[in-house]
């Protein structure tokens, strides 16, 4: 028996237990605190007989079974399936693949080493911390291709590859072999796809940029100003006050029928920081009309962005259009970090509780105009809420 490691894990599953309880600002606003405690008395009592993999994914579904999605345990990835996956309304389906994969773009990935996707959901969503079922599929795809964790969850048999079964367009279904890479290789070989420049130049407006906080393009036809925000947070090239000034002034200055500001994939940040130039368009005489002014939400609109969101519904006249966000309008968050000594997991944990609504049972911030993205919009890059905005004012 190693006392040296079980005295450490017992250390860290102790500290976890007192740090959270104290620092959290209300753990136990999902589940009963003797539940919790229970959870952390049979892990300590089990110890000796958990691996140290074992230990390490008991306490990533102990802290998401809290429901907080600020409150999170990121388990460390060395490996990778060089592919990437989104959850569509009928499945979830690959949308890159590192060239020797080229040939299953665009399955539907229906079991992984025999086992069928729905376990495979549900097991692999016990490890991640989400509020709602939206932003629950914003996040499981990227769990997908971390092969460790398929692993530890007895999802897969080893670590240097697993069997992936896909259904096809012609609903032809095919097993094949998928090999792990290091998590720089794979990066690399993912990037090489989505960095190609043929293939960039085809790509919706949404899916532009993605590296910039926020941007912004005027189409002259159809007199579009279109606003991507990505993240609530201040570029060092030019921070969001000032870009913001100068959208306004841009707006002002030409002509424009309609300005849309796209924050389906803003995660949040500080949310003060758009404040002034929600401000101004509240004053804007030429935007703040109904059919002037559109915000496009979506599954990664999460934290601050969310109370963006909230604030243009309250003080402009912003049509919503896109998905319910993946961020709960009454959450917790403003969120401090705490690190195991021993083990060196880093545990995130919710500070404040932002209230929105009077209605708790509000799961996410709704748009006016549900779109929702579909395969065949993704492989012919089409943005069905730009397009929906567009056509139908």
């Amino acid at each position: 028996m190693d006392l040296t490691r079980n005295a450490m894990w017992l250390d860290d599953i102790s500290f976890l237990s007192t740090e959270l309880q104290l620092k959290h600002k209300n753990l136990f606003f999902h589940r009963k605190k003797e539940d919790f405690l229970n959870d952390i008395a049979f892990l300590k009592a089990n110890i000796e007989i958990f691996s140290d993999y074992e230990v390490k994914l008991k306490i990533a579904k102990l802290v998401a079974t809290i429901r907080d999605a600020h409150t999170s345990l990121a388990l460390q990835i060395n490996l990778l399936l060089p592919l990437e996956f989104y959850w569509f309304p009928d499945g979830i389906y690959v949308t890159v693949a590192a060239s020797k994969y080229n040939d299953i773009m665009y399955c539907k990935i229906i079991k992984i080493n025999g086992i069928a996707i729905k376990k495979v959901i549900n097991d692999l969503k016990s490890i991640i911390s989400y509020e709602n079922e939206t932003y629950l599929k914003s996040q499981l795809p990227k769990y997908l291709p971390a092969i460790e964790l398929l692993y530890d969850l007895d999802l897969a048999c080893n670590v240097d590859y697993v069997e992936l079964t896909f259904e096809d367009e012609n609903n032809k279904i095919r097993t094949l072999e998928i090999e792990s890479l290091s998590l720089k290789e794979s990066m690399q070989k993912l990037s090489l796809i989505k960095n190609d420049l043929g293939y960039l130049k085809t790509l919706p407006l949404c899916r532009k940029n993605g590296d910039n906080y926020y941007w912004f393009k005027y189409l002259d036809i159809p007199k579009v100003v279109y606003f991507k925000y990505n993240v609530c947070r201040d570029m060092l090239s030019c921070d969001v006050y000032v870009f913001c000034k100068k959208l306004i002034k841009f707006i002002e200055e030409h002509v424009v029928d309609k300005l849309i500001i796209d924050m389906r994939n803003n995660f949040g940040g500080n949310s003060s920081l758009l404040d002034p130039f929600i401000e101004d368009i509240k004053h804007s005489l030429k935007i703040n009309k109904k059919g002037n002014l559109f915000v496009i939400i979506g599954r990664e609109t999460f934290s601050s962005a969310v109370i963006n969101c909230f604030s243009l519904k309250k003080n402009t006249a912003a049509i919503f259009v896109g998905e319910p966000t993946g961020g709960k309008p009454n959450c917790y968050g403003e969120l401090q970090r705490l690190t195991l000594k021993n083990c060196g997991l880093t545990i995130c944990y919710s500070t404040k509780y932002f209230k929105l609504t009077e209605d708790d049972s509000l799961d996410s911030f709704l748009p006016d105009f549900p779109v929702f993205i579909t395969l065949q919009n993704y492989i012919n890059k089409v943005d069905p809420c730009f397009e929906y905005i567009i056509n139908k004012y």
